[in-house]
């Protein structure tokens, strides 16, 4: 059986592009997968930070409990290249430091309401955009070298030091970028 043919489900972890990939709009991305099945995939980058964009910069319409805190200065990430106009909010759901699956999105101000009145989540990632494969073309695409995969965690996702992410992951797998192929195979 080849690679192609396994299924793997990738939800709750990393994909991260691949020196080389010839796609500028992943270029050294660490992607957040939250959903993987055989419909396809749904991912948002967590390392890409806008220039200097904000949500009260991106959002007119902030209740005031919102935009009146210090929620309006949030940093806004570059979440893929689908929906560019749309914002998500990435959320954790607890504070253990686990796998990837405690991470909720949604796109409801309701959540910013609710951060705004200390009652919501202490980690959040606004994001545009997201990330989206059809059936069957993620799996290629790793098949092809342009992704590695790693086990996600809330700490990576949320991390302070985003840009730093996308280093900190490739070294934590033991990977030297000078021994890494672009080019694929099967066994």
């Amino acid at each position: 059986m080849s690679t192609r043919d396994k299924k793997i489900d990738l939800a709750g972890q990393f994909l991260i592009a691949m020196p080389g990939m010839g796609d500028p709009r992943f270029e050294r991305s660490v992607i957040y997968m939250l959903a993987h099945d055989h419909e396809g995939a749904t991912g948002f980058v967590v390392n890409h930070p806008t220039d200097g964009l904000t949500l009260g910069e991106a959002a007119s319409n902030l209740p005031d409990s919102v935009a009146n805190t210090g929620l309006r200065n949030l940093p806004v990430f570059v979440g893929g290249p689908v929906q560019p106009e749309s914002g998500f909010v990435l959320y954790a759901n607890d504070d253990e430091e686990t796998r990837g699956g405690a991470v909720s999105v949604t796109q409801s101000l309701d959540i910013l309401i609710q951060a705004a009145e200390a009652k919501g989540p202490k980690r959040m990632r606004l994001v545009l955009g997201y990330a989206g494969w059809g059936p069957g073309q993620l799996e290629n695409e790793i098949q092809d070298n342009v992704w590695l995969i790693a086990e996600a965690n809330i700490a990576d996702v949320f991390a302070i030091d985003s840009k730093a992410l996308y280093k900190r992951l490739i070294g934590k797998l033991g990977i030297d970028f000078a021994m890494l192929s672009n080019s694929g195979g099967e066994a």
